[in-house]
C-alpha cells in the first residue's frame, strides 16, 4: 500500500517535498473480528508493518491510504468553484438582530478547508465571481471534483461559511 502525501519536510531552498509512505498490510480489523476483506462502511483497522511513530499525534489524520500508484495527485494549490452560505450558522445576535451576513472571499485572507477528512489551512490568492485560487498550508491527496467545506475564523471560532468543488490544482512532485 501506499500513503500520501506521506513525509512532508521542506528542502534546502524551502521547497515543500512529500515522501510517501510504503507499507504491506497484515491484517484487517472490525472491532474484535478478524477480517479476510474490507467493504465500504463502518470503521476498519488496518495492521501495516509502518513504523508506529509515524503514527503518532495523529501525524496521518487526512491522509489517503490505497494501492501503490492507484492514488489521486498530491495538490499544494487549488482553483475552487464556491458557494457561500447567506447567512452565518451558530453566532449568537443581540435582540431581534439577524444573523450576520457572510462576507464575500478577500485576497489574501486565511480560509480553513475540509477536503475529505483533512483539514487545512488556504489562503486565497485570487476571487473571479465564484471561482476562488488557494494555496494550501499543507499539501493534500485529493481528486479534480471533489466537494470541499469552507469556513472562516469568527470571533475565534471557525464557522461554515460555504462549501465548494475542486475544478483544478497545481499538484507536487512526488520523491519515490
Amino acid at each position: 500500500i501506499e500513503v500520501r502525501p506521506g513525509m512532508v519536510s521542506k528542502d534546502s531552498q524551502g521547497k515543500l517535498k512529500c515522501t510517501p509512505i510504503y507499507s504491506r498490510i497484515v491484517s484487517l480489523k472490525a472491532e474484535q473480528n478478524d477480517l479476510q476483506f474490507a467493504v465500504p462502511g463502518g470503521l476498519i483497522g488496518v495492521g501495516t508493518t509502518m513504523d508506529p511513530t509515524l503514527t503518532r499525534a495523529d501525524r496521518l489524520v487526512g491522509q489517503v491510504l490505497g494501492a501503490v500508484g492507484a492514488l489521486p495527485e498530491v495538490f499544494v494549490e487549488l482553483e475552487v468553484n464556491f458557494f457561500l452560505l447567506r447567512r452565518l450558522l451558530g453566532v449568537r445576535t443581540q435582540g431581534n438582530e439577524k444573523a450576520g451576513k457572510v462576507q464575500k472571499l478577500q485576497k489574501g485572507e486565511v480560509l480553513m478547508l475540509n477536503i475529505g477528512s483533512m483539514s487545512t489551512g488556504g489562503r486565497v490568492l485570487a476571487v473571479k465571481s465564484d471561482l476562488a485560487k488557494l494555496q494550501l498550508t499543507a499539501p493534500v491527496c485529493t481528486t479534480e471534483g471533489e466537494k470541499i467545506a469552507l469556513s472562516r475564523r469568527v470571533d475565534k471560532h471557525w464557522r461554515l461559511i460555504g462549501w465548494g468543488q475542486i475544478q483544478k490544482g497545481l499538484a507536487m512532485d512526488i520523491s519515490k
